[in-house]
């Protein structure tokens, strides 16, 4: 399986993401969000380290408030396919008042990076 088996694996992961969240939002609370991300991130550096060896590919976290009790979260992942940079974003809604105040201190109504706040948090390099 080369380049094209990994993207679909990947897009394969990030379905399975949407199907199991429906087309209701969901609140993650901010354990059960960690849990899920990193298991997720597990998931996505095996497939990354099996099928894309030589592929240029990165990824961020990004976040913003959206009110005063939710906080959006997103996990990007860019990757270069037929030499054109793509982009699949996974993203999650978290209680804002569980959400670690290091973090939540610095996220505003507009997206921010948390990339190396959520490897602190998860114990992992993203």
């Amino acid at each position: 399986m080369g380049k094209d088996g990994l993207i679909e694996t990947v897009k394969a992961m990030i379905a399975d993401i949407l199907a199991a969240v429906g087309l209701i939002p969901r609140v993650y609370h901010w354990e059960e969000f960690k849990e899920f991300l990193a298991n997720f991130l597990t998931n996505l550096k095996k497939s990354i380290a099996e099928e894309m060896r030589g592929i240029a590919h990165a990824t961020v976290i990004v976040a913003k408030r959206i009110n005063f009790a939710l906080i959006e979260i997103k996990h990007k992942l860019f990757y270069k396919e037929d030499g054109k940079w793509m982009e699949e974003t996974t993203t999650f809604e978290v209680k804002a008042d569980e959400v670690p105040s290091y973090i939540s201190d610095k996220i505003a109504a507009k997206e921010v990076e948390i990339t190396h706040e959520m490897e602190l948090e998860l114990g992992m390099s993203i």
